[in-house]
């Protein structure tokens, strides 16, 4: 019998070339995508309150969209079991999605707590990431860092709240966004250099 250990670190090493092999066939397309969250960050710590308020009315259109297909679903499927509790969860959406698009500074207190689920999640992939690379290139150090740059601002937001909810959102987006630009940049270069073009 194969022990589980020797089975995970050759299902880990598998992954980590096909992540190299993936990232040196589209290499382009990584640098591009990096150059352009870059310039994304930019723009956002330029302007943080119009980033805040863009991003707390976009998440509002999301949440009334969101609750409108559901209602409409659910009223299609007027006999399935939790029929109720579907047309209720739709309703609730659509609902802060109305209050949040009539009101987008409060609604950037809600914002702020997605938000800093959403830096969690980019620095775990960030890490991710990272160990997968780490057997080939040094880049792996940046991607580290970016999400470790990530969580802080996670844990820096929530304790915040609610004063720094309105200039923070775009502010923490234009630096997340900046940071995970350089990693996937710095990355796709490296990706170039060890394909040989």
């Amino acid at each position: 019998m194969v022990p589980l250990s020797d089975f995970s670190d050759k299902t880990v090493r598998r992954k980590a070339a096909e992540t190299q092999r993936h990232m040196r066939d589209h290499w382009t397309f990584y640098a591009f995508q990096g150059a352009l969250l870059i310039v994304v960050g930019v723009l956002a710590l330029a302007v943080p309150l119009a980033a805040t308020l863009a991003s707390t009315i976009f998440f509002g259109w999301l949440m009334l969209i969101a609750g409108v297909v559901g209602i409409v679903s659910a009223l299609r499927a007027k006999g399935a079991p939790g029929f109720w509790s579907h047309v209720l969860l739709a309703a609730l959406a659509a609902v802060l999605g109305v209050v949040i698009l009539f009101n987008p500074v409060a609604g950037a207190i809600t914002l702020t707590w997605a938000l800093a689920a959403y830096f969690v999640m980019v620095g775990v992939a960030c890490f991710s990431i990272a160990r997968a690379v780490k057997a080939s290139t040094g880049q792996h150090l940046v991607l580290f860092a970016s999400g470790v740059l990530n969580v802080v601002l996670a844990a820096i937001l929530v304790l915040g709240l609610p004063g720094t909810a309105v200039w923070a959102i775009g502010v923490y987006l234009g630096i997340s966004f900046i940071s995970s630009g350089v990693g996937l940049l710095a990355a796709a270069i490296h990706a170039r250099k060890s394909a040989g073009v």
